[in-house]
């Protein structure tokens, strides 16, 4: 990684780092830059305004969350190839998280939150979401006849978990033994 890369990944991460922390409205250009350990100005070389920092980041963000969901399904590949029921409650597990105790979940609420205000962040998490789901029906495809209906299926659920997990009458395990059933029923 070259000097310029590792200063990007600094100043997004560190943006990243305010907005779990701190929330959206305590976001500043001028508080990137303090705890990137840069001068203002040297920041808005890389990032002009507030607004082209946020697409940035939210992109960087959702990239190293596909990084990371795909390194765990190789995981999952490495000992075998593991039969539907199995490969969906693996993925399941993964995927469905608790938004109370997750830096993730923060940082989608504070992104949604950015998003409704704002229409290129709100254009950039739907290019998001649509390579998501495109990504998302090519893995499902290794598994299952209708990927197409299973990935649909599976994010806004799997997204909606995680607002309210912690009060929905199941337990995860009872979830994701649900929506393997569910699926199922679809695959028939």
């Amino acid at each position: 990684m070259d000097k310029k890369e590792e200063r990007l990944n600094k100043i997004l991460s560190t943006t990243i780092d305010i907005l779990i922390q701190e929330g959206a409205e305590n976001l500043s250009m001028r508080k990137v830059a303090k705890n990137a350990s840069l001068s203002l100005s040297n920041l808005q070389y890389y990032y002009k305004d507030k607004n082209l920092l946020l697409i940035a980041t939210v992109e960087f963000y959702f990239e190293s969350c596909k990084k990371e969901l795909s390194h765990a399904i190789k995981l999952l590949s490495v000992d075998s190839t593991p039969d539907k029921d199995v490969f969906l409650e693996k993925i399941l597990n993964m995927l469905l998280i608790d938004g109370r105790s997750s830096h993730q979940t923060l940082m989608f609420q504070e992104i949604w939150t950015l998003a409704a205000r704002n229409k290129e962040l709100q254009d950039a998490i739907e290019t998001y979401y649509k390579t998501y789901c495109l990504w998302m029906i090519d893995l499902v495809s290794t598994f299952c006849k209708k990927p197409d209906e299973i990935v649909s299926f599976l994010i806004p659920f799997v997204e909606g978990y995680t607002i309210v997990s912690n009060v929905i009458p199941l337990t995860k395990e009872g979830v994701i033994e649900m929506m393997v059933k569910l699926i199922s029923i679809v695959e028939k």
